[in-house]
């Protein structure tokens, strides 16, 4: 989670009215919790998003190697019947 999710999150689970909006919320985290409290749950968050992000990088790396290598076959024998 990045700062505006936790601020936003603390808002919208708030008892009654310990906020008075987004800038008081942070204000306050800050005052009471120190700056680090606005980045509670990112661990968590990057262990669960690092490992899409890297198959993802990496499915698209090796599809456009496999396209790029498909095409250098493709393309100079389509010329060649074409003429």
């Amino acid at each position: 989670m990045h700062p505006p999710d936790t601020i936003m999150s603390r808002l919208y689970n708030q008892n009654g009215n310990l906020y008075k909006g987004v800038f008081d919320c942070l204000a306050k985290t800050v005052r009471t919790e120190g700056f680090l409290a606005i980045y509670k749950g990112f661990l968590p968050h990057l262990a669960r998003i690092l490992p899409h992000t890297i198959l993802t990088l990496t499915l698209a790396e090796q599809t456009n190697k496999l396209m790029r290598r498909l095409e250098d076959r493709i393309l100079p024998t389509a010329a060649l019947q074409n003429p």
